[in-house]
């Protein structure tokens, strides 16, 4: 039998109260309390490590409505996500929340792109030295 189910046994056995069973037992009269409390309101003695930690803002249900409103509306900003959910967090939360997700923005191609032309001809790499010949006379001095 696992020493925490002997402490909390004993306790369910009235064989003394915390203090004395935390002696018998030789673990402080917290340890006792506390065992006795979650058997109580866990009905398990298991270890509670996986429970430790800051848990999720978004989780659960405002996960599952976050993945349905991915899905419904993919260019939303943040700010607008936040809105339409009608959550009370901060940008950056949402931001790790959809990295969690597997999420990433990237520009959005809903518009046509730039008319903007190129600078140089297609057959003149980027970063290539220009000779002297290749300069209009007008600008030579």
């Amino acid at each position: 039998m696992d020493l925490r189910e002997r402490i909390v046994g004993a306790y369910q056995n009235q064989e003394g109260s915390y203090q004395v069973l935390a002696v018998r037992f030789a673990v402080s009269r917290a340890v006792v309390g506390k065992l006795v409390r979650q058997q109580h309101k866990q009905g398990t003695l298991r270890s509670q490590v996986h429970l430790r930690g800051r848990k999720p803002a978004i989780q659960g249900q405002l996960l599952e409505r976050l993945r349905k409103h991915l899905a419904e509306h993919p260019d939303a900003t943040l700010e607008e996500r936040i809105q339409a959910l009608g959550l009370d967090c901060a940008v950056n939360t949402m931001w790790k929340t959809l990295r969690r997700l597997g999420w990433r923005y990237k520009k959005s191609r809903r518009e046509p792109r730039s008319k903007i032309a190129r600078m140089s001809p297609n057959s003149v790499p980027t970063g290539t030295l220009v000779s002297s010949t290749s300069i209009p006379s007008v600008w030579s001095s």
